[in-house]
């Protein structure tokens, strides 16, 4: 018997069929059985790509095998709601072309199509400007006058927004980490007092702090660092009076 051809009509189908048992208004069981009964797929056929959309949703790996253009279509879908959802599906998605593999040795076409959606993501995420951003709007919110700041509090949602954020970070030597806490030896090279508490592993907490910053040109070396306690640590990023 020819296995059936899986058509975008399909694709759609067990999308909104995932879609509504995501929100609790149907059962797997039912889902599965109605897109099976619609379009004459196997039973099997049908829970493998709901299933595939709910994986994909959750962030969790799913071993369905899926067409490259099923893959497209659902990640194009998903994408929809919003760079967070698109993200947590690539990460579904990597652990299942892993998976493949490691079982088989192949993974027909998906990769391009991972790649090609991490660049719509890329292309969504905004580049790291929220710690400015959100001091001049805390600077804004101060000197507003007490009611209007109260107004929108009442107005405001309670859980926060989720965004994903692009930023360039530097891949630090821990050697140089770990010989400035040792010669720091459990107190702070600013202030010159005790570790303010110890890490779970008894450590004295300090932080390792570059006297001219990697991102402005500093070396990633021992004798560009000094550990501080995280008071002094803040106050070298943005105390008005410190100088080094």
């Amino acid at each position: 018997m020819a296995r059936a051809t899986v058509t975008p009509e399909i694709f759609a189908a067990a999308y909104e069929a995932a879609r509504k048992v995501l929100e609790g208004t149907a059962k797997l069981t039912y889902a599965k059985n109605a897109v099976a009964a619609e379009y004459g797929i196997a039973e099997r056929t049908a829970i493998g790509y709901i299933g595939c959309f709910l994986a994909m949703r959750r962030g969790r790996t799913f071993k369905t095998t899926v067409s490259a253009d099923g893959l497209r279509f659902m990640l194009n879908r998903i994408a929809e709601g919003g760079p967070v959802d698109l993200m947590t599906a690539l990460q579904s998605v990597m652990s299942h072309i892993m998976y493949l593999h490691e079982i088989t040795g192949n993974e027909p076409g998906l990769r391009r199509v991972h790649a090609e959606f991490v660049v719509r993501l890329r292309e969504m995420a905004r580049f790291d400007e929220m710690p400015l951003s959100l001091d001049d709007q805390v600077k804004k919110a101060l000197a507003d006058a007490p009611e209007s700041r109260a107004l929108r509090l009442r107005q405001a949602g309670t859980m926060p927004e989720q965004q994903i954020v692009l930023a360039r970070v530097f891949k630090r030597n821990p050697d140089v980490i770990a010989e400035a806490l040792v010669i720091a030896n459990g107190v702070c090279q600013g202030c010159h007092q005790v570790a303010p508490f110890l890490r779970k592993d008894g450590r004295p907490y300090l932080e390792v702090h570059h006297r001219q910053p990697l991102g402005e040109g500093g070396a990633d070396t021992v004798e560009n660092a000094i550990a501080l306690c995280p008071n002094c640590h803040r106050e070298r990023h943005y105390g008005a009076s410190y100088c080094e």
